[in-house]
């Protein structure tokens, strides 16, 4: 009884045709994974403990990146002689992009803390705002500027964007499996010495 081998060339090239789909997959799903941060949508540091005026400004954003939507400012104020942090110092926040002007108190109550003070703003329009952290307190006025990106938010869900790259190597390892199990029912004797070892 003769048995049935398949032309080299065309499993070779089915394979070929296979691995380049997954790698095609993997590449355009990498880079959308990439642009929509996949991380734990943490913070963006906008003023990195910087002494302006007489104040230690550190303000952050998050989510990052900040889309359209509820965007939350945290501002820390502290002395930048003692380290000491300012708790009672007026905190404001405010956003401009072409004639539109964002203004927030930002305050304990928001940050949950009565160390930081915390703004949110409902931002509705994507591009970049320029941004300014106003503090006045005990020790004088200060202000720090930023510029905030906003993009819009994706339609696609992380869960898709990493659900699709590890489908395709998925498929990949079955499909191995599947050809090395068909090899060995047809009695390929390379695939019968390499289960006896």
């Amino acid at each position: 009884m003769a048995l049935k081998h398949s032309q080299p060339g065309k499993v070779a090239w089915r394979w070929l045709a296979l691995i380049g789909l997954a790698l095609f997959l993997i590449a355009m799903t990498a880079r959308a994974a990439a642009a929509e941060n996949l991380g734990p949508g943490g913070s963006r540091v906008l003023i990195g403990d910087q002494v302006i005026g007489p104040y230690r400004l550190l303000v952050t954003s998050s989510p990052n990146p900040a889309a359209t939507g509820t965007v939350t400012f945290v501002v820390r104020v502290s002395d930048p002689q003692t380290g000491v942090n300012v708790r009672d110092a007026q905190v404001e926040v405010e956003l401009e992009k072409g004639g539109t002007t964002l203004k927030h108190a930002a305050t304990h109550e928001d940050a949950g803390n009565s160390v930081d003070y915390a703004a949110h703003i409902d931002i509705t329009e994507e591009g970049s705002w320029n941004g300014a952290v106003r503090v006045a307190g005990p020790l004088g006025a200060s202000e720090g500027l930023f510029l905030q990106q906003v993009i819009t938010p994706r339609a696609l869900n992380t869960v898709i964007l990493v659900g699709i790259p590890f489908a395709a190597i998925l498929l990949v390892f079955v499909a191995f499996w599947l050809a090395r199990t068909r090899k060995a029912a047809a009695g390929d004797p390379g695939i019968a010495q390499a289960g006896n070892k």
